[in-house]
C-alpha cells in the first residue's frame, strides 16, 4: 500500500534553499532510496515560513528502511538547519486516490 510521510517545518527564511535541498535529494536518491517515489513541497499561504514536505513511498516498510539510512539522516540534519525548531513528522497510509 502506498505510504506518505509529511514533514512540517516552521521558520524557514530561505525558500530557495529548501527547494534546492529537495531537488538535490530527488536527483541523488531517485531509484536508490528504498521505495522512494517522489516529493512535493507546499508553502503554507497563511503562515509565512511554514512548509509541508510530502514524500511518497511504495510502502511503509520501504519508508522505514529509508529512514534508517545515513543519507536520510544527513538530509534531515540539513532540513533542521533551515528551520526554527524541530520538524514534525506524520506517517500516513493511503486509503484511496483519485489520481490517474
Amino acid at each position: 500500500m502506498a505510504f506518505t510521510q509529511i514533514v512540517e517545518v516552521d521558520g524557514v527564511s530561505d525558500e530557495q534553499a529548501l527547494h534546492q535541498l529537495m531537488v538535490d535529494w530527488d536527483s541523488a536518491q531517485s531509484g536508490v532510496a528504498p521505495g522512494y517515489l517522489g516529493c512535493r513541497v507546499l508553502a503554507d499561504q497563511d503562515t509565512p515560513g511554514r512548509y509541508l514536505v510530502e514524500v511518497d513511498f511504495s510502502s511503509e516498510e520501504e519508508a522505514k528502511r529509508n529512514n534508517d539510512r545515513p543519507e536520510t539522516e544527513a538530509w534531515a540534519d540539513n532540513l533542521r538547519k533551515l528551520a526554527q525548531g524541530t520538524p514534525t513528522y506524520r506517517n500516513l497510509g493511503q486509503v484511496c486516490s483519485t489520481y490517474g
